[in-house]
């Protein structure tokens, strides 16, 4: 590719994201053909600056549904701490609206299907709100021998302190899983953004000190609401 190519779509970059400054989280962002015509210039430039904004966090993009302005990014560093710790670093309050909790069994069909219940456990679904905007959909599973009489606590609290406080069941290490997914219809009206929005499923098993698994959960997460920070060591 030529110089003046290159610098070229990097300098289209630069008005695009001049353009993006002015725009509301989430607002469409115009589609190739439209950019095309209004810069005078092929789609194919349109098309790489596109990805450079895709790349930086500025865009994302909907398949089927085009572009939309991308909120800013929350970095998560790879360091055990509760949704309501995360945020806090970041200068945000968080919020927790309960939308379930319940006490279920063994025999109970549960339609998790990342966990197993082999005794009797709580089942807490929340919707995390930080900046007045969701940002993450959880459902949490706690044994009722860790915690008895947990639905009489407020769960819009921190259940890592209500375990660690009332429970001596302070959660030290965490086994974590990753997957990327897209939103369905119900998630994405929880979370506010179009279905089909990427997004991340992070499987968690917390652990005491003594190496007992107290919580498992499930956190549904806006993946363009979030970077993950970690080191690489030998």
């Amino acid at each position: 590719m030529a110089k003046e190519e290159v610098r070229k779509h990097f300098r289209l970059a630069e008005l695009l994201r001049e353009e993006i400054s002015d725009l509301p989280p989430h607002d469409p962002f115009p589609g190739e053909r439209a950019l095309a015509e209004r810069y005078g210039t092929s789609r194919v430039t349109i098309r790489q600056a596109l990805a450079l904004l895709q790349d930086d966090g500025q865009i994302y993009t909907v398949h089927g549904a085009g572009s939309f302005v991308a909120p800013p990014r929350m970095m998560k560093q790879m360091k055990l701490m509760s949704f309501t710790e995360e945020m806090k670093q970041r200068g945000f309050e968080a919020i927790t609206q309960l939308l379930s909790a319940t006490l279920v069994n063994p025999e109970d069909d549960i339609t998790d299907e990342f966990i197993v219940v082999s005794e009797p456990s709580y089942r807490i679904e929340r919707l995390r709100i930080a900046g007045q905007e969701p940002l993450s959909l959880e459902v949490t599973f706690i044994t009722e021998s860790n915690a008895p009489g947990l639905l009489k606590e407020d769960l819009t609290k921190s259940l890592y302190k209500i375990l660690a406080f009332k429970y001596g069941q302070e959660i030290t290490s965490a086994d974590e899983h990753l997957t990327p997914m897209v939103l369905n219809g119900a998630e994405s009206k929880l979370l506010k953004v179009p279905e089909g929005t990427a997004a991340l499923r992070i499987q968690r098993t917390g652990y005491n000190v003594r190496g007992e698994d107290v919580e498992r959960s499930l956190a549904i997460r806006q993946g363009s609401r979030w970077d993950f920070k970690y080191s690489v060591r030998n």
